[in-house]
Order: structure tokens, then C-alpha cells, then sequence
């Protein structure tokens, strides 16, 4: 499925719209660690959003999982609320995938809401999305390029 335009003009002409996000899961902001981390487990998935009378007012990640939970050593039944990422940066269906890419490095993000013309959630965008879109429209580029030594890891990974 090599696409005919280039890599840079598909980045820039192609919306989250046309990515295979996935919906969100919505939590109250009283739910547990506990019970919120049993849910990405069951699903799969790498965050949840937090919402409070259908507003979006955080977003909880397995990275917060890591770092705030487990690494300040806090009980995971504590509610959501207190450990979540409060009023995350978030992006419309309508922008383009270039300026995900952006947003995404600029601050680090790994996931990312989507957020429909009112405002509400209607899906979430990780990092897997966007290279499972690159490698899909642009094989030839994604599965051809020789090994670049100059990005090797400065220590080696793994046991």
C-alpha cells in the first residue's frame, strides 16, 4: 500500500482522521490505581482519561503507574485523581499528522486524547499508532533504510 505522494507531503496533508486510534477508556477521578491499572491490563491499552461530568480532566498513563505509584512507593488504592496528569495536551480528528508528531515530541507525550468538535474524547493516540502509520503507508522507506550507527544506544539494553 506505498503511497504515491511522499513521506513529508502525506505528514502534512493527512489528519488524525484517517489513524487507527483507539477509543478511550473513561474513568471517574475517584477510581482506584488499583482498579484503573486492572483495566489497562484487561484491555490492553496504555492510559485511561479521566473525566468529571463529561469533561476531560486528566489522563493516567502506565508511565504514571511506574513513577508515581510504584516509584514514590505510593498505595495503588488511592483515587485516580491524586496521581493522574491533570488537563493533558490533547488534539483534534482535524489536525494534521505532522503537527501530532510535533506536539508529541515537543512534550514528550506517548499518548495523547482526541477530542471531537464539543470538546469530547472520542479516541487516544500513542506513538504505536503513528509508526504503525508510517510503516503501513510507506514500506519501502520504513522497511529499506540501512541501519544508521549514529542512533545507536550509548549502553547496551537488556540483561
Amino acid at each position: 500500500m506505498e503511497n504515491k505522494m511522499g513521506v513529508q507531503e502525506s505528514l502534512i496533508q493527512d489528519t488524525v482522521s484517517v489513524l487507527d486510534y483507539h477509543q478511550p477508556i473513561l474513568v471517574e477521578p475517584s477510581i482506584s490505581v488499583r482498579e484503573v491499572t486492572e483495566s489497562l491490563r484487561q484491555s490492553g491499552r496504555g492510559c485511561v482519561l479521566v473525566m468529571d461530568q463529561n469533561q476531560l480532566i486528566g489522563i493516567f498513563t502506565e508511565r504514571d503507574l511506574l513513577l508515581r505509584i510504584m516509584g514514590e512507593g505510593l498505595s495503588p488504592d488511592i483515587p485516580v485523581h491524586q496521581v493522574m496528569t491533570k488537563q493533558p495536551t490533547t488534539v483534534q480528528r482535524t489536525e494534521t499528522i505532522a503537527q501530532v508528531i510535533k506536539t508529541m515530541r515537543s512534550g514528550g507525550h506517548r499518548h495523547l486524547p482526541i477530542l471531537d468538535e464539543t470538546q469530547t474524547p472520542v479516541g487516544v493516540l500513542s506513538v504505536k499508532h503513528i509508526v504503525k502509520y508510517l510503516a503501513d503507508h510507506f514500506p519501502q522507506k520504513v522497511y529499506t533504510l540501512p541501519p544508521d550507527p549514529d542512533h545507536a544506544p550509548p549502553t547496551r539494553e537488556g540483561a
